[in-house]
């Protein structure tokens, strides 16, 4: 089943709304350029922090034993990272020898879609149409139906079992120790083996290769209902993924303390300290590590950019809401106010970049500048050239006389 409802939004209440956008559209345009330039400084210099770190560390064949003379100094080791620790998920009942043990719950439910429409009228008002769809998924979290558009889709409004994850507090690095943190950084999870003879202390639950299935309270009270929870779910049911981590080989850039490591202060304050599954040597993990740099530079430049656009958007939106008495009018303007913001947000971005290069790289800096300056100066002199190519009104010859 689908519901449809139908709203009638009136000109003066959306050019209201867009009127108050005006104060938020400025608060991103503003906001836009603190985060740029922020951006470039620390991207520079986490980028001499690792230049400073892989010149500074010193590459240790076999850490079967603690060195004292690399004491403070920074370290590139690779071996087993390893554990005695015993997890366990009392609920479900097992227990593993591993780093880290993990319990994904999801929960069989009812979801609520919906699909907006908009339709402009002549006058500015709009007509909203949007239809409500339901159907059933697992999901994570329970997903509250008391909104929901239509009766008969009731979500439970609790999940018997949640989320959970375990580390071990002891992991051994050859003859060193990993930090807390340095054993949260270990990855390389994989699917939890159920043992043949495995039962699970939650009745009536059923293994399907790494995942359990839970049946809802209403089964698992019906002794007589033998439904498979696997092939037929129904709202309620739970599905319990189990991971694991076990003990591999991992490569560690640190600064040694002892029997334990500590992230290296580089000279500009910077902390590298870096963490990989696998054998990696020193040169690949600082590469990956100037490469993660260098995207995480590009998603923040977009990031901060989007920002100033979406303002702009926000700023000049009255504009095409006004001209929205007549439909076709107001896309013209809303295309036009579009490209506008769009140049705006492109030059101001840009510039900020520019100018944060100045401080941070001086050479690039006034080159993107110059770049700026040159694209602003072709945008008036194209336009002048359009003012200039405008055929000029006919004179009547009886006024020339």
């Amino acid at each position: 089943m689908a519901v449809t409802e139908t709203t009638t939004v009136s000109w003066g209440s959306r050019l209201g709304s867009s009127l108050k956008g005006v104060l938020v559209g400025l608060g991103l345009f503003i906001a836009g350029f603190p985060v740029l330039f922020w951006n470039e400084g620390n991207t520079v210099k986490t980028r001499k922090a690792l230049d400073e770190g892989q010149g500074a560390c010193v590459v240790v064949e076999s850490n079967a034993k603690v060195d004292g003379d690399l004491d403070g100094k920074l370290v590139h080791m690779t071996g087993l990272a390893d554990t005695k620790d015993v997890l366990t998920d009392d609920a479900f009942g097992i227990q593993t020898t591993a780093i880290k043990l993990a319990r994904k719950v999801e929960m069989y439910q009812w979801i609520e879609e919906s699909h907006t429409k908009e339709e402009k009228k002549l006058g500015g008002k709009i007509e909203r149409t949007t239809t409500y769809t339901y159907k059933k998924d697992w999901r994570s979290g329970v997903i509250s139906s008391a909104n929901f558009k239509e009766s008969g889709h009731e979500n439970p409004s609790t999940m018997e079992f949640q989320d959970e994850s375990q580390l071990a507090k002891n992991v051994t690095f050859g003859a060193y120790r990993l930090s807390e943190s340095q054993i949260a950084s270990i990855g390389r999870s994989q699917p939890y083996a159920f043992p043949t003879n495995y039962v699970c202390p939650v009745g009536r639950a059923v293994v399907n290769g790494s995942v359990l299935y839970v049946p809802n309270a209403e089964t698992r009270n019906n002794e007589k209902n033998n439904r498979d929870v696997v092939a037929m779910p129904r709202i309620g049911d739970l599905r319990v993924t189990i991971t694991q981590i076990l003990p591999h080989k991992i490569s560690l850039v640190a600064k040694q303390n002892g029997d334990t490591f500590g992230a290296y202060v580089a000279k500009n304050g910077k902390r590298v300290q870096l963490l990989v599954d696998g054998e990696k040597s020193m040169e690949e993990m600082f590469a990956s590590a100037q490469s993660a740099n260098t995207l995480m530079c590009w998603i923040v430049r977009l990031v901060g950019i989007l920002l100033m656009y979406m303002g702009l958007s926000m700023v000049f939106r009255p504009l095409s809401v006004l001209a929205d008495v007549l439909p076709i009018l107001g896309d013209i303007v809303g295309i036009g106010t579009g490209f506008v913001a769009g140049v705006l947000a492109g030059i101001c971005g840009l510039t900020t970049i520019a100018i944060a290069w100045i401080v941070y790289r001086p050479v690039l800096g006034v080159a993107l500048l110059a770049l700026v300056g040159g694209l602003v100066f072709l945008l008036m002199k194209k336009r002048a050239a359009k003012k200039a190519a405008a055929p000029k009104p006919a004179i009547d010859p009886a006024l020339e006389a």
